[in-house]
């Protein structure tokens, strides 16, 4: 049996506001929006900083660089920092059942702006024996199998044990590569069901 529930944060337990964060950097650069989301794919940008492979500051370089971006570096922290746009409907209520019969861990592309936020800012989703699988901390990122490996080593546990929720289907599939139960979030009330059926909850 599962003893694990290992959950994804961002847009499946707390809403992104991707969009706004694109408009807000595109306002201080000459870039359209479709070029902003080809340059922050690009090496240096978004994706490396949630592997670990460069630093905020080497973020905002890159971005001052890439898409000639006019501010701060304080200022695309203070709009890095607004991502988030509350909890996903009914997932609050649906972690605490979770919570009734099993262990529960938080495996995110994350990165160090975003992990020191989000634990102040939702701290009522969390508790102190909750643990954390943070991509930049461990310089891979989903859906790369070996986060997946490397989050069952920090739960003490084995992949067949773990319960893993996420939006991106690639996420899923990778995490059942690897031994897990996984399920694709698309709403709280379609989890409910799907691990209802499953005999998890």
């Amino acid at each position: 049996m599962p003893i694990w529930f290992l959950f994804d944060l961002g847009n499946t337990l707390i809403k992104l506001g991707y969009e706004r964060v694109l408009e807000n950097i595109r306002r201080n650069t000459t870039a359209t929006r479709d070029q902003l989301i080809d340059i922050l794919e690009r090496p240096g940008g978004y994706r490396d900083m949630e592997r670990g492979a460069v630093t905020f500051v080497e973020f905002y370089h890159f971005v001052v660089d890439a898409a000639g971006f006019r501010g701060s570096i304080n200022e695309l922290r203070s709009v890095w920092s607004d991502f988030f746009d509350g909890t996903m409907p009914g997932m609050e209520e649906l972690l605490a059942r979770v919570r009734e019969r099993y262990r529960v861990a938080f495996l995110s592309n994350s990165n160090e702006v975003h992990a020191e936020i989000i634990p102040r800012r939702f701290a009522a989703l969390f508790q102190k024996d909750d643990r954390f699988i943070l991509s930049h901390r461990f310089r891979v990122a989903k859906p790369d199998q070996e986060i997946f490996r490397r989050a069952v080593e920090v739960l003490g546990t084995q992949p067949h044990h773990v319960v893993f929720i996420d939006d991106m289907i690639e996420n899923v599939l990778a995490a059942r590569t690897v031994g897990m139960r996984a399920f694709q979030f698309v709403d709280a009330d379609s989890l409910a069901r799907q691990l209802a059926s499953e005999s998890l909850l």
